[in-house]
């Protein structure tokens, strides 16, 4: 068996091939980024190959090139990396001996890689959050206009109908106007792209009990149902809810030595999974049921963002045995989340 490793740049690839002993095979400096380039490369070295790179760049292409020439493709996690290999010499050779060696003992930190249906469908929803953070923009820059000439919207939203009725007839300077008129016209359009991506997106959850299911939590729409789907993939490949939680960045570090412990920040994780996670929870904390009434108890003891990022774990472990179980919310929440029952210990009977 070799075991190749691959240092991605844009213009070029720096590769290296070890044999089951560690002894180089072959290696490549500047390597054209191509698959005729690379598959001639690797069509030289013997069969079969395990080919290791790290997730940047245009890994996404790379894996799917490669498996497609039937290799054994493993996608390492770059800051992981890091803290297992930290060389004093970092050149792109080394770096790319490094992942061999990782990859052929089996050490290299290991991303799990959605298949082809989740990843097109993350560029869906991802592709929809930028248009609306796009959408933002225009609407912070209408705002920013008004207020150079002294101008107070009535109504609270600008782009609504009422808001862009007022606009219409307000005299404004004529450069100012020229602004407002093209922002408005660019807000036009992406309000429609958007109502576009949210027709495919309802479509797309009718044909999904999964979906339906994790509709029923509070705060969380057929958006939001999908990009869950998306970013947790399937719940198989936690072993708890635990590692769910760790995954989306909400377990806090933990040192512990010499009878101490100490509790630290959490951790990085996936930023979409934790911005839907708190996202919904700005809805869930305020309706009834164990999620908004820990929040409300931690609020009180540990302020605001202990509070959110705490409810946003308790709520991220309930959703991890709703996709396990596959039930709904509130199916879960009436089987599972009963009061704990005490028993009655008379006054001054504790040790």
């Amino acid at each position: 068996m070799v075991t190749v490793g691959l240092d991605l740049h844009k213009r070029y690839l720096t590769a290296c091939a070890l044999d089951h002993a560690g002894t180089v095979v072959a290696e490549a400096r500047r390597l054209d980024p191509s698959v005729e380039a690379l598959g001639g490369w690797l069509g030289a070295l013997p069969q079969p190959l395990t080919i290791a790179l790290e997730a940047a760049l245009y890994w996404h292409w790379l894996e799917r090139q490669l498996t497609a020439l039937g290799h054994r493709v493993v996608v390492a996690h770059p800051y992981q990396v890091k803290l297992i290999w930290q060389a004093r010499a970092k050149t792109d050779p080394s770096d790319a001996r490094k992942l061999a060696e990782l990859a052929r003992a089996n050490l290299l930190p290991a991303i799990w890689i959605p298949d082809a249906s989740t990843r097109a469908l993350r560029q869906l929803l991802r592709g929809r959050v930028f248009l609306v953070r796009q959408r933002t923009v225009i609407r912070n820059r209408l705002h920013a206009w008004l207020t150079a000439e002294n101008l107070r919207c009535p109504e609270l939203d600008l782009l609504t109908r009422a808001g862009q009725a007022w606009l219409a007839v307000l005299e404004l300077p004529a450069v100012v106007r020229r602004q407002v008129d093209l922002l408005l016209e660019n807000q036009a359009l992406l309000t429609t792209q958007i109502q576009a991506l949210d027709r495919h997106i309802k479509d797309t959850v009718k044909r999904d009990a999964a979906a339906q299911r994790l509709q029923t939590i509070p705060g969380v729409g057929p958006f939001g149902t999908l990009l869950l789907q998306a970013e947790i993939g399937p719940i198989s490949r936690f072993g708890s809810a635990q590692e769910l939680a760790a995954s989306a960045g909400l377990v806090p570090s933990t040192r512990s030595s010499g009878g101490k412990t100490r509790h630290g920040a959490i951790g990085r994780g996936n930023p979409w999974l934790k911005w839907l996670l708190i996202e919904a929870l700005q809805s869930l904390k305020l309706a009834p049921g164990p999620v908004g009434d820990h929040y409300r108890k931690l609020l009180r003891a540990k302020g605001k963002p202990t509070a959110t990022v705490a409810a946003a774990r308790k709520f991220c472990t309930y959703l991890y045995w709703m996709l396990k179980e596959e039930c709904s919310y509130t199916e879960w929440l009436r089987q599972h989340d009963r009061p704990e029952v005490r028993p009655v210990q008379p006054l001054g009977s504790a040790a």
